[in-house]
């Protein structure tokens, strides 16, 4: 069975969610400041729910708090398939650019 690769904004998210679950403002204030690029929270979404598709990230609902007057906050983290997949394009990258994985192609 043939591995899937994330793709770079993928690869980056997964990048984010390597050292443990965040949700959603997180993660797109994380990768904002990591690639200088905007990311509207709704394509943030739509990439999280491919992402959860295709088995690289695993969701769940937090917690209703008073201070957030009861909604709730969903939670993302990698799963072994998305440490598979970001591992699999850094060697890929290398082997076909010679160069760091971080670099769009």
């Amino acid at each position: 069975m043939r591995t899937r690769l994330p793709n770079y904004r993928e690869a980056v998210i997964l990048g984010i969610l390597i050292n443990g679950e965040k949700y959603g403002r997180e993660i797109r204030n994380e990768y904002e400041r990591r690639t200088g690029e905007g990311m509207p929270l709704g394509s943030l979404y739509t990439t999280l729910h491919r992402m959860e598709k295709k088995g690289f990230v695993e969701s769940r609902m937090g917690e209703s708090v008073p201070q957030r007057r009861g909604n709730r906050r969903k939670y993302f983290e990698i799963t072994a398939a998305g440490v598979t997949g970001v591992n699999g394009r850094e060697v890929w990258h290398t082997s076909f650019f010679g160069g760091a994985a971080n670099a769009r192609p």
